[in-house]
């Protein structure tokens, strides 16, 4: 009898658990589906729970924030995504057949981020819609998706890259360590512009260039 008690109790825990998984996949799919249609700015929580098919209740439940925590699930997703794709079209044994210097490696890597991030150019506006309405929570927001970008990825594969092939650009690129975080954020602060807003910077190849000089001038500063 407790045995049959505990089977049944597994079996309700269970089952609840699967349905409120199948809820939380259904907000997020159908506010990506809002989002990319009608921008974000324009989609409300009530809309969201109305079209999924779940109770406004049911939403705050699975997202407390509302809004923004739907964004940071979907951006988190996306994150994933990314890095996943990023790896499997950019992994350093693509970089070492190509036979690349340093700057011809970050160029073609630089290129093929712009290339990937693009179709995401919709929520990148969100989340700056979210940084410039509450400033003091942008960075707690921006750790519940993004726990690596694409300028991470690529310092991590030229690093590896230049392990491999010994060249010159060893001492070089040592520095990139204690400078990571500052290149990081301007030159990804400056890839975001130039996904959301095309042209910002001129076309890709003149903003990749822009980008380059910026990147070795914090690589060779003394600060």
């Amino acid at each position: 009898m407790n045995r049959i008690r505990i089977l049944y109790n597994s079996n309700c825990i269970f089952n609840i658990t699967m349905r409120e998984s199948r809820a939380k996949q259904s907000i997020i799919k159908t506010a990506r589906k809002l989002i990319e249609k009608k921008g974000y700015s324009n989609v409300n929580v009530n809309e969201v729970a109305y079209v999924a098919k779940v109770s406004v209740g049911t939403l705050y439940y699975h997202f407390p924030n509302g809004k923004v925590d739907i964004l940071a699930e979907i951006m988190s997703q996306k994150t994933a995504g990314f890095v996943d794709e990023f790896n499997r079209q950019l992994g350093v044994e693509k970089v070492l057949e190509k036979g690349m210097s340093l700057e011809d490696a970050l160029r073609w890597i630089f290129k093929k981020v712009l290339e990937l991030r693009r179709p995401d150019r919709q929520f990148l506006a969100a989340i700056q819609s979210e940084m410039f309405s509450n400033p003091d929570d942008y960075s707690m927001f921006v750790k519940k998706y993004q726990s690596t970008d694409g300028l991470q990825q690529a310092m991590s594969i030229l690093s590896e890259f230049v392990v491999k092939t010994g060249k010159s650009e060893t001492d070089r690129l040592s520095k990139v360590g204690d400078k990571l975080e500052r290149i990081q954020r301007v030159v990804g602060l400056m890839m975001n512009f130039q996904i959301m807003f095309p042209g910002y910077f001129g076309n890709d190849d003149e903003f990749i260039d822009l980008a380059l000089r910026i990147f070795f001038e914090i690589l060779e500063s003394k600060i």
